[in-house]
């Protein structure tokens, strides 16, 4: 082989290596170019929203169980302060505890940021007031609650009086799968068997739940009054 063939060839080889860092180099750049997919972690950076926190009625009698609702998005964990109750994040939930006296209740949600939603309420307790609309999960066994029959085993309100502007949660148990519907509409109500909803009327208003399986239908009432 001659010599300057020789050469010729060391020195491809010897610019191979710098030809593949260059490619490399601009691969790289490419892709920073183009950013991260934006479908990706899409709601990594959303916030932690309380989307509804209120007892479940204006005041309670000493003695008596106090119903609390809430509602969070976007959280990875909350509590209560004080610890009255145990909670998950969850959009719609309702909890029960004894309060031994009127008091001021704090729910703390938290997010994937490390930051915090806080909503605080006042937890009334006073003679004379009325007896829970309904009664706690841990306490139904032998209580009596409404029925539609069949299919509907349970649809009550955590109140039935509310004031101008303010809420109450209904909530119902099916006795086996079924397809529901709530009139007035209040949203979808999707295929579980027991379900909490949060409604808002601005007038006295009565809901009727239907559940329809196969051939068998069933259906409820609960009114609310606003007063």
């Amino acid at each position: 082989m001659k010599p300057y063939r020789l050469s010729r060839e060391l020195a491809i080889r010897a610019r191979l290596p710098l030809f593949a860092a260059l490619a490399g180099m601009l691969l790289l750049a490419s892709c920073a170019s183009q950013g991260p997919n934006p479908g990706a972690d899409a709601n990594a950076g959303a916030a932690v929203k309380i989307l509804s926190f209120y007892p479940g009625q204006p005041a309670f009698a000493p003695g008596d169980q106090a119903q609390v609702c809430y509602g969070v998005e976007n959280a990875l964990s909350v509590r209560l302060e004080p610890p009255v109750a145990e909670i998950r994040p969850l959009t719609t939930k309702c909890v029960w505890f004894k309060p031994t006296g009127s008091m001021k209740l704090t729910l703390v949600a938290s997010g994937a940021d490390g930051k915090e939603a806080r909503g605080t309420i006042d937890i009334t307790v006073k003679a004379g007031a009325p007896p829970a609309a309904t009664v706690p999960p841990e306490e139904t066994s032998g209580a009596s609650i409404p029925s539609g029959g069949s299919l509907i085993e349970t649809f009550v309100a955590t109140t039935t009086s509310i004031p101008p502007g303010g809420g109450a949660t209904v909530c119902y148990v099916l006795r086996e799968p079924a397809t529901v519907t709530l009139q007035p509409p209040s949203g979808e109500l999707g295929g579980d068997l027991k379900k909490c909803i949060l409604l808002r009327p601005t007038t006295t208003t009565t809901y009727t739940l239907t559940a329809a399986a196969g051939a068998k239908t069933d259906s409820a009432t609960v009114t609310i009054r606003v007063e």
